[in-house]
C-alpha cells in the first residue's frame, strides 16, 4: 500500500483554487457583458464565443487514438454481462470489492447504502453482507446503466437466495444480507430524493460515466450531510501484465482500434496511453471536490488476481465489446490465442517456480493452457478514494467536521 504524502493538504487547496478559480470567471463575464452589452461589440463577443465552443466540440470528436480513450463505447450487452459475472467477478471483483470495502470506512448496521455503477452486484453483495439484516434500516440501492447487468445481477442475486434458504434448514444462527434493490438507470439521469442515504461506492464505474461532474454531483446530492462516499478506479495500465498482453497482442493481429475500448478501464485521466499515477489521482482528487465533496484522501492499492489457467485468464477477453467479434473468427482469434499464452508464458504471469518456459516445453504449455503449475497470478493496481459530503452547507470553509 502506497499513501500519498501530500493528500493532507493538496485536495483543500484544490477546492480553494477551484472557488476562487469559479468567482473570478462570474466577474470577468459580468464585466465583459456590462461593457459590451450597448455596443455592437456585443454581439461580436457573442459570435466569437459561439465559434469557440464550436470549434471545441468540434476537435472533441477527433479521431485520434488518445482522445478516443475518452469517447470509446463500452456497453454492456446480456451477453457480456454475462461472460463479466463468470469470468471477472470470482477472479477480480469480488476479492478487489472486500479489499476496496475493508480500505476505507465500513457500512454500519441500519445504513441506507448507495453502490453507484453496481454492475452484476459484487459490490452490492458485500455490502449487504456487512450491513445484515437486523436492523430493518439496512438497505442497498445499486444503480447502473446497463439493463445486462442489472439483470445478471438480479438472477444472482436469486441464486444466492436459494441457497441460503436451503441452509436456513440446517442453521438457525445463519447471518442473513440486508436487503437490495437495483435501477436501471444511468447516474447522469438519476434523480433521487436529496438527502437520502448514509454512505456510498462506485467500485471501478465512474471510469464509464459519460458525464462525471454530473453523476458526481448526483451523488453528492444524494448523501445526507457528512455522509461518506468512497471510488475505486483501476490505475493507468502499465505494470498490469495481463492487460498489457492482451493489448499488445490486438496490435499485432492488427486490431489497434480496438485497443482504446480495452483499455477503458484503466482510463480515468483521459488517455489510455497515460503511464501517470499522479495524473490519474489529480483529475479524481479535482472531479470530487468539484462535485463538492471534501476531506478527499487517496491510497494505492496492488494486488494479485488468481486464474486457474491461461485458457481462463484468455476468457477476460470475451467480456470487451468486441470480444464475441474477435472469438468468432476462428483464423483471428487463434492467431490471438497463441500469441497471447506465449507472451503470458514468456513475460506475463507471476511464475511461483522461477523458471519461464523453455523452449522445449513451450509448445506443450501453449497447447495446454498453464504456466507449468495449476494457477496464472497477475498483479492489477487501483486508486481507492475516500471523501465525505460536508456537515454544512458551505462546504470546507463552514465546516468543522473532518476524518
Amino acid at each position: 500500500k502506497m499513501r500519498r504524502c501530500r493528500h493532507h493538504h493538496q485536495p483543500f487547496l484544490k477546492a480553494l483554487f477551484h472557488r476562487m478559480e469559479k468567482g473570478a470567471s462570474l466577474m470577468r463575464r459580468m464585466s465583459s457583458i456590462s461593457s459590451t452589452s450597448s455596443t455592437s461589440s456585443g454581439s461580436v463577443w457573442l459570435k466569437a464565443v459561439v465559434h469557440k465552443h464550436a470549434f471545441i466540440g468540434s476537435s472533441s470528436t477527433s479521431s485520434s487514438p488518445k482522445s478516443m480513450s475518452s469517447t470509446a463505447s463500452f456497453p454492456f450487452s446480456p451477453v457480456q454481462s454475462k461472460h463479466y459475472a463468470s469470468v471477472l467477478e470470482r477472479t477480480i471483483f469480488q476479492p478487489w470489492s472486500r479489499k476496496f470495502i475493508d480500505s476505507v470506512p465500513m457500512p454500519l448496521s441500519g445504513e441506507k447504502v448507495l453502490d453507484v455503477a453496481s454492475g452484476t452486484g459484487a459490490t452490492s453483495r458485500e455490502i449487504a453482507a456487512i450491513l445484515g439484516n437486523e436492523d430493518r434500516f439496512s438497505r442497498v440501492v445499486g444503480i447502473d446503466s446497463s439493463e445486462g447487468m442489472v439483470e445478471e445481477a438480479k438472477r444472482r442475486e436469486d441464486i444466492f437466495a436459494e441457497k441460503r434458504a436451503k441452509n436456513e434448514k440446517t442453521r438457525e444462527d445463519l447471518d442473513l444480507p440486508a436487503p437490495i434493490t437495483y435501477e436501471v438507470v444511468p447516474m447522469e439521469e438519476w434523480k433521487s430524493e436529496e438527502d437520502q442515504f448514509d454512505r456510498a461506492y462506485c467500485h471501478q464505474g465512474a471510469q464509464f460515466f459519460t458525464d462525471r461532474e454530473r453523476a458526481l454531483t448526483n451523488v453528492f446530492k444524494s448523501l445526507k450531510p457528512g455522509a461518506h462516499f468512497n471510488v475505486a478506479v483501476w490505475a493507468p495500465v502499465k505494470g498490469q501484465k495481463l492487460f498489457e498482453v492482451l493489448r499488445d497482442c490486438l496490435i499485432e493481429c492488427e486490431k489497434e482500434e480496438w485497443v482504446p475500448i480495452l483499455l477503458k478501464p484503466f482510463s480515468y485521466s483521459g488517455d489510455f496511453e497515460s503511464t501517470s499515477r499522479v495524473d490519474a489521482i489529480d483529475r479524481l482528487e479535482t472531479d470530487l471536490i468539484k462535485a463538492g465533496f471534501e476531506n478527499v484522501d487517496v491510497i494505492f492499492e496492488a494486488d494479485k488476481v488468481r486464474f486457474d489457467s491461461l485458457d481462463e485468464a484468455l476468457k477476460v477477453i470475451s467480456v470487451a465489446p468486441f470480444g464475441q467479434e474477435l472469438i468468432s473468427d476462428a483464423k483471428l482469434f487463434e492467431k490471438f490465442t497463441r500469441k497471447f499464452k506465449m507472451k503470458m508464458l514468456t513475460e506475463g504471469s507471476d511464475i511461483n517456480d522461477g523458471d519461464r518456459a523453455s523452449n522445449d516445453d513451450l509448445s506443450q504449455r501453449i497447447k495446454s493452457g498453464t504456466d507449468g503449475g495449476d494457477e496464472v497470478n497477475v498483479t492489477m493496481m487501483s486508486f481507492f478514494a475516500h471523501c465525505n459530503k460536508p456537515w454544512a452547507a458551505g462546504g470546507i470553509q463552514s465546516s468543522s467536521f473532518k476524518c
